[in-house]
């Protein structure tokens, strides 16, 4: 027994340091809420932390990843903890404040570094294919949206004009998921710019819900917690994807030294030809674009005539969990047939 597990330390020693720094610290967490009833960190932080590893973990199909990010992420801020009191010359800068201080502020740099490692070393992977399916469910999921926000109402010019606009591209969306229209190159730049614009929108709008309910953070509610954290988990996992989407948005700006000039048109040109690629030419089924429409569509008028959880828990929890509903609805369809 003790030579087996010699030989899994041996051969993966940066998981066994990991998984033992992670038992020392929910030791010291223990101590800490103990001692003061405080964590060094909020359950909604982890669930942030978790969301982005869980996703990052299904991109790599590795846990070193996580182990090293993990250790780096600790020794960056230790080592700029000590180089801090060092500059300040504090008395009170002791191993025991820097260790404690760096403790408490490891898991916000573990989480920076870690979407910053899945943004530039794994960009192909978080850049996935886009397809009739994901755009017209979140075709679907906009029209919630402003059905749920009561926007149908608004008498301001500019938000009805956003409304017919937000409407028209998602009617394409479902000309394209219900036809076999052929998916030319500028047809799918227009379908993946308007996935990475939902995608950034509903991104915003759950942050900003977060923030709202920041207070909601504290209550004693065991239930509103584990609600609360799952936001924060579903954050996580679109943390990723929202920033690419972000990058591939923001380059069409001009920006200084690249204000309309060659270098801009080429980089447009580029970016322009990234949406054509990530945007696949297989087109849904029409049975998936029924089936998806049917399904999606009722959890969504449920949710906004009884009001079971907010729209942004509805959207991102639907947008995680239906991938596997259409697997096993497929499959099962697969069977009935044979």
């Amino acid at each position: 027994m003790m030579t087996k597990l010699l030989r899994l330390f041996f051969s993966n020693p940066f998981l066994f340091l990991f998984i033992l720094f992670l038992i020392i610290y929910a030791a010291y967490d223990f101590y800490i809420h103990k001692s003061s009833g405080t964590h060094l960190v909020s359950l909604q932080i982890l669930a942030l932390i978790t969301g982005v590893i869980f996703e990052s973990r299904r991109i790599s199909n590795k846990w070193t990843t996580s182990v090293f990010i993990g250790i780096l992420s600790f020794i960056f801020i230790f080592f700029l903890g000590s180089f801090l009191c060092s500059i300040v010359d504090e008395s009170n800068c002791s191993l025991e404040f820097i260790l404690n201080r760096s403790l408490v502020f490891w898991p916000f740099i573990f989480f920076v570094f870690y979407v910053i490692y899945s943004r530039i070393f794994n960009e192909r992977n978080i850049t996935p294919k886009l397809t009739e399916g994901i755009t017209l469910f979140l075709s679907i999921a906009m029209i919630y949206w402003v059905v749920d926000n009561g926007l149908i109402n608004f008498d301001n010019i500019i938000s009805q004009t956003l409304i017919v606009i937000g409407i028209s591209f998602s009617l394409f969306s479902f000309f394209h998921a219900f036809t076999k229209t052929h998916l030319s190159d500028r047809n799918k730049f227009i379908l993946s710019i308007w996935s990475s614009i939902i995608m950034m929108f509903f991104a915003i709008d759950n942050l900003n819900s977060i923030y709202e309910n920041h207070n909601a953070t504290n209550s004693d509610d065991i239930l509103q917690g584990i609600y609360v954290a799952v936001q924060y988990f579903l954050l996580g996992v679109s943390s990723i994807y929202m920033i690419q989407n972000f990058m591939m948005l923001i380059g069409f700006l001009p920006r200084w030294k690249r204000f309309f000039n060659s270098k801009y048109f080429e980089e447009f040109r580029e970016l322009k030809d990234e949406h054509i690629d990530r945007y696949s030419e297989e087109q849904v089924s029409y049975l998936d674009s029924i089936f998806c429409a049917v399904f999606i569509g009722s959890i969504f008028f449920l949710n906004y005539y009884y009001d079971f959880v907010s729209r942004q828990f509805a959207i991102w929890i639907t947008f995680i969990i239906f991938p596997f509903i259409i697997s096993i609805y497929n499959y099962l369809l697969v069977r009935k047939r044979f």
